[in-house]
């Protein structure tokens, strides 16, 4: 019998509303605009990088600079001294801390946990996340919510701006949801492929299953 009851969606109205705001503070500040693409992970957008982990990153780096407006900027990046996933199980040591991000309007430093390296949309979406940061830092940081949602609204700011088929799949690789539950990200995916007019065959097509569906029945909400 409970097969007959439909589980309710669970973004509240509160956070729709929020998500919405937020999509047009984005526009107000450059961060969205109508030529925003769906950023897809491939190589269209990422050539493979080469080299040592700094290299890769480095490379990674330089190709979300661009999307996210902070291209004309100084970003330096050093790995964060972790212990190597082995050691971590062995010692029974966990850590959400993937990446941290410290500056100004004028550029800033990027630490990442270099064991994303074996997770690259995980680390990917970390990246765009940082340099959000950077973003935001040029803006009067006066986003919905203020201070106390930076993080929050800086996962949201990355979908904005095209990377959040990268930042949900980055979620699922990562096996953690960081600042923002995977179905918020599936519903400001669904807000910004509705607002871009992206065929949603598109995002689901490069997505996870289980992040496919999120997105699916965000979609049907909005409908």
């Amino acid at each position: 019998m409970f097969g007959l009851f439909k589980a309710s969606y669970d973004v509240s109205e509160d956070m729709q509303g929020w998500i919405e705001d937020s999509f047009d503070w984005a526009e107000d500040n450059g961060i969205l605009t109508p030529q925003t693409p769906l950023i897809l992970p491939t190589k269209d957008y990422f050539p493979a990088p080469k080299g040592s982990a700094d290299e890769v990153v480095a490379g990674l780096v330089d190709n979300l600079k661009p999307m996210l407006g902070v291209d004309d900027l100084d970003i330096s990046i050093a790995p964060l001294e972790v212990l190597p996933d082995e050691l971590r199980h062995q010692y029974g040591v966990t850590s959400d801390v993937a990446g941290t991000w410290q500056g100004d309007h004028e550029g800033g430093l990027i630490r990442y946990d270099p064991t994303l390296i074996r997770r690259p949309m995980a680390l990917i979406s970390m990246l765009a996340h940082e340099l959000m940061h950077q973003r935001m830092a040029r803006t009067m940081r006066d986003w919905p919510g203020g201070e106390p949602a930076e993080e929050l609204a800086t996962d949201l700011y990355v979908i904005a701006a095209g990377l959040g088929v990268i930042q949900m799949t980055g979620a699922d690789q990562a096996g953690w949801q960081g600042y923002m539950r995977q179905s918020t990200r599936a519903h400001a995916l669904a807000v910004f492929v509705t607002r871009q007019n992206i065929a949603t065959e598109t995002a689901l097509a490069n997505l996870p299953a289980r992040a496919g569906k999120q997105l699916s029945r965000a979609l049907k909400e909005l409908d």
